[in-house]
């Protein structure tokens, strides 16, 4: 009698801990504002469990809203599968569940709602801890993806501008005016400075044309680099086989499961062990903001490729406008000839050292 009164007393507390489970489940739901409970008001642990732990249309609701959730690229399959069979959606949820490691490619039960209710809550727990690490993480990414396509449209906007100005053709056919006698002393003061100043100015140019090649260096430099990443990207693809967009998730969802993991063993260690072992509490080595420094590296490294990438694809684009203004053939001035930009400047000048020429004779 004795055996079978505390066999009975285990099953009441297995089935505690399941309602328990199944209320905290519901709540992070409320929390992150599931469409499906909205308008939807229980409190009795038993009905919540039935909720979730039942085959119905409202638990199939929910599992798509979460697979949404940790996965968005899954939200065009989810709407694919809209008037598809039961049995068709709860495959693609499986196999998104497997890609994501909770579970096999054979857990069909689990996901219909027939298997037991503690993995069914488990399942849902971790799926739910994984759309809240998503929330928590996503924002900063957004808004750097959002600096940089608002970076890239000014770029744009500021290099149309300036080839579109109209002051850029004043500075191509400037207009020269006879200078005045009085204007003239100061002319020949500005000459002496320039003769002085020629030394400095070749210096300038040389520098200039020092830093030229090493921003073609490191250009070639991005671009190898670039090559590389593409590389071994596609050979990462094709030796594990799996979908890159839940990479991300996979990585979140092992570094929560270790995180659950370490918290209930300390909570075990201090309720049920510690009164039984008289040596000092384990050592937990802080590894935790190491890994979450090394991760916040790579998506810097990540999002500083991704501006490398834009702004050679900028250059590439300022480079080939340039290109085709210089070739492209127009009116200039009241003369109305018609040339090239590359023509127009070599008449230029040509204008400037006559113009140099006659101040350096008239020097002498």
């Amino acid at each position: 009698m004795a055996g079978l009164g505390g066999g009975g007393g285990h099953k009441a507390g297995d089935d505690e801990g399941v309602l328990k489970a199944a209320v905290e489940v519901f709540g992070k739901l409320k929390d992150l504002k599931c469409p499906v409970l909205e308008g939807l008001y229980i409190t009795e642990p038993k009905t919540i469990q039935e909720l979730l732990c039942t085959p119905s249309k409202y638990r199939l609701e929910i599992l798509e809203w979460m697979c949404v959730r940790v996965c968005p690229s899954w939200q065009e399959k989810s709407s694919s599968l809209k008037g598809a069979p039961v049995e068709v959606k709860i495959q693609e949820m499986v196999k998104l569940g497997h890609e994501l490691m909770l579970c096999g490619l054979a857990d069909q039960e689990l996901l219909k709602g027939r298997a037991c209710a503690q993995k069914q809550l488990q399942l849902m727990d971790q799926l739910l801890d994984a759309v809240r690490s998503l929330n928590v993480g996503g924002a900063s990414c957004s808004s750097a993806k959002e600096h940089l396509e608002d970076t890239r449209e000014k770029n744009e906007a500021l290099l149309g501008e300036v080839l579109s100005s109209p002051c850029l053709q004043t500075l191509l056919s400037p207009e020269c005016d006879p200078w005045p006698v009085d204007v003239q002393p100061l002319l020949e003061q500005q000459s002496d400075d320039w003769q002085r100043a020629r030394p400095s100015v070749e210096l300038e140019e040389e520098k200039v044309m020092e830093l030229a090649r090493q921003l073609q260096e490191s250009v070639a430099k991005l671009q190898t680099l670039r090559v590389e990443c593409f590389a071994q990207q596609k050979q990462g693809a094709a030796v594990s086989g799996a979908d890159t967009s839940t990479l991300d998730q996979k990585l979140r969802l092992v570094i929560s499961d270790f995180h659950q993991l370490v918290v209930a063993f300390l909570q075990v260690y201090d309720d049920e062990l510690g009164e039984c072992c008289q040596r000092p509490g384990p050592y937990l080595h802080p590894c935790g903001p190491i890994i979450q420094a090394v991760y916040q590296t790579l998506t810097s490294c990540s999002q500083l490729l991704k501006a490398v990438t834009e702004v050679t694809d900028t250059s590439a684009n300022a480079v080939q406008m340039v290109e085709q203004q210089q070739g492209e053939q127009m009116c200039w001035g009241s003369s109305n000839s018609i040339m090239s930009l590359a023509s127009k400047m070599e008449e230029l000048t040509q204008k400037y050292k006559v113009f140099r020429d006659s101040l350096q004779k008239g020097v002498e």
